[in-house]
């Protein structure tokens, strides 16, 4: 039974953890293993869910955390090679351009690890700032906090790489 019920967890969950990964990292594999390690945790600690939130956002909370040590250990090995990552490609007016995308993405690599998740969850993935707090275990007020900063700090970032924010 107990099978059953995860099958249904990864079936429900497992493209929006998949998206905000294939967000973060630069590989299909590399987003791949991560949804999968992430999912293997779920899997260990489904005993534990006590159903204080609902279970993607618990779910997502692992990821985060699976996420922001993911970053930690690459910011860790200083690797530098930092590819366009694919945003979703709507038909929309503001879509990026490929070149925006890449000057965006190694913008957004070089913040923190939790900047760079709350900028994921907020601006690709669009959850509300209610969602951010629950996923990251802060107040409703702190993930508007970090959300504020990780902007500004994005916006330092890119005009040191000589590029205008507003622009992109």
């Amino acid at each position: 039974m107990e099978n059953k019920i995860f099958n249904n967890i990864v079936r429900e969950n497992h493209e929006k953890v998949y998206s905000l990964f294939r967000g973060m990292v630069q590989t299909h594999e590399e987003a791949d293993d991560l949804t999968q390690e992430t999912f293997i945790k779920v899997y260990k600690n489904l005993d534990k869910f006590k159903g204080n939130s609902k279970m993607f956002t618990w779910i997502y909370r692992i990821a985060v955390n699976t996420g922001i040590n993911y970053l930690r250990k690459e910011r860790l090995k200083q690797i530098v090679g930092l590819e366009k990552i694919d945003l979703r490609d709507d038909d929309e007016p503001q879509a990026l351009t490929n070149q925006a995308r890449e000057i965006l993405t190694r913008g957004i690599k070089k913040l923190p690890a939790k900047q760079q998740m709350v900028i994921m969850l907020r601006s690709y993935q669009e959850l509300s700032y209610r969602e951010i707090a629950n996923i990251m275990d802060v107040t409703v007020n702190s993930a508007k906090v970090n959300f504020s900063h990780a902007v500004r700090n994005l916006k330092d970032i890119l005009e040191k790489m000589g590029v205008n924010y507003d622009t992109l």
